[in-house]
């Protein structure tokens, strides 16, 4: 199986690097400085599961892709850039994808299955994914995987019925499908990665939507690593409160967001280093380009257009307006 990584960062970079050293056929899709880096130096991966060196990797260039960049066709995109460069990469991806690839969306977010339909991927090439690891890459490449099991969940979207299909036609294609995920998911276990396979694939995007973005928003706004959040009793109830109006959300867009999934969220953010920050968290500090669109923006147009009270949520995405 040929495994494609658009976004050599610390999620790309980390899994990709993963599948390279357990054998599998990857080829990471890097741009500008980071395409000559990879070319002379590789790939270095520094992990609280064992350290990795790949002093050659296949890397071509993502600004001059074309069907003939890759030596065999691609089985599987890897998705994993940040949300603001999903357009662009979407764009540079295309001539890759061909009838038989899955693109697989790794990023941040709920809604980038959409963008990628509107962008022109046909949704028989999409499959539903999600990536849990907290690392980061530094300004000499290197991949810094500093805390929980790096995991990938992945899913097949519900077919609708159309005028042409039928039910069995549609549990025939979804039993396809689930031989080709179960495939994917077992190379990457193959290579050491904790994967899992779901059935809901909407509830498991909410789920990880749930964690970073409310974190993400509350420690941004304030200006805390995690561990300062759970120092100050009052802040800490901030951040189960934000959880539940994420949660609520959810909910009014028929996602079966329950009492459980909070608190397994809350012990999850629990058993965190203290010196945890998000990326988005890092990206607003430095002044980057940041997820604040997609994890606290696009929230607040539901929010809005349903009618929904969220005072914690609407409060710092005002603050972050203000202070960033």
């Amino acid at each position: 199986m040929h495994f494609v990584i658009f976004g050599c960062g610390a999620v790309g970079g980390y899994f990709g690097g993963r599948l390279m050293q357990h054998g599998e056929n990857v080829t990471f899709v890097a741009r500008n400085q980071q395409f000559k880096t990879m070319q002379t130096s590789g790939l270095t991966i520094k992990s609280i599961e064992g350290d990795v060196q790949l002093s050659q990797v296949k890397v071509v260039d993502g600004e001059n892709l074309t069907p003939n960049s890759l030596a065999t066709p691609a089985d599987v995109v890897f998705l994993c850039v940040k949300s603001y460069q999903l357009q662009t990469a979407i764009t540079q991806i295309k001539p890759l994808i061909m009838k038989n690839t899955r693109v697989i969306p790794l990023l941040n977010g709920v809604n980038a299955v959409e963008v990628m339909q509107e962008q022109g991927i046909a949704m028989e090439n999409i499959f539903g994914g999600l990536a849990k690891i907290i690392s980061e890459k530094t300004i000499e490449g290197v991949i810094n995987h500093t805390g929980a099991k790096p995991h990938i969940t992945l899913g097949v979207y519900p077919k609708p019925l159309t005028v042409n299909s039928t039910v069995a036609t549609n549990v025939e294609e979804t039993a396809e499908e689930t031989a080709v995920l179960s495939a994917i998911a077992k190379s990457l276990k193959l290579a050491g990665i904790s994967v899992g396979v779901t059935s809901d694939i909407k509830l498991a995007l909410w789920r990880k939507y749930m964690l970073v973005a409310a974190w993400g928003a509350l420690a941004a706004a304030r200006k805390l690593n995690l561990g300062e959040i759970r120092s100050k009793s009052h802040i800490a109830f901030l951040l189960e409160r934000i959880v539940n109006e994420y949660a609520d959300i959810a909910c009014k867009l028929g996602v079966s967001i329950g009492e459980k999934h909070i608190k397994e969220t809350l012990r999850f953010l629990s058993r965190l280093p203290d010196s945890s920050v998000t990326s988005m968290q890092r990206d607003l500090v430095a002044g980057n380009n940041s997820e604040f669109d997609v994890l606290i923006a696009y929230p607040m147009t539901i929010v809005e257009k349903l009618n929904l009270s969220t005072p914690v949520l609407s409060q710092c995405y005002e603050k972050i307006k203000a202070n960033y």
